[in-house]
């Protein structure tokens, strides 16, 4: 006799086809930016993170893809990279920074302008 739910039980009851997360061989990491949005993604130890930084972009809409930096331990992330090379852990987090360009404006030669003392 079959207990019921047992494989090749035949009664129906569906399999759980989850995927099975091998501590080990995967973890999870979680990218922050400065607006406090977040995202939380289980990445295999030997995948680039190029993939984490794409998803990151894909779910963030106000975000152009590639305006920003994403950082590790205070160095700044290639996609290239994969998680056993920077030697991260579960629960990893990555600081994303929008960068900002520019200075050097009209306003800012104007402000410069006014601090300068004038030589007479």
């Amino acid at each position: 006799m079959v207990r019921p739910g047992a494989p090749g039980g035949g009664d129906g009851d569906e399999v759980d086809r989850k995927p099975v997360i091998k501590p080990g061989v995967h973890l999870t990491l979680k990218v922050q930016d400065t607006a406090g949005r977040t995202l939380e993604r289980t990445v295999r130890r030997t995948e680039k993170l190029q993939g984490l930084m794409d998803a990151y972009y894909a779910s963030v809409p106000d975000v152009t893809h590639g305006t920003g930096r994403f950082l590790y331990d205070g160095g700044r992330l290639a996609g290239w990279q994969t998680p056993a090379e920077l030697e991260m852990e579960d629960g990893d987090e990555i600081d994303f920074f929008t960068e900002l360009l520019g200075g050097g404006g009209r306003a800012s030669a104007a402000a410069a302008a006014e601090q300068q003392p004038v030589l007479a």
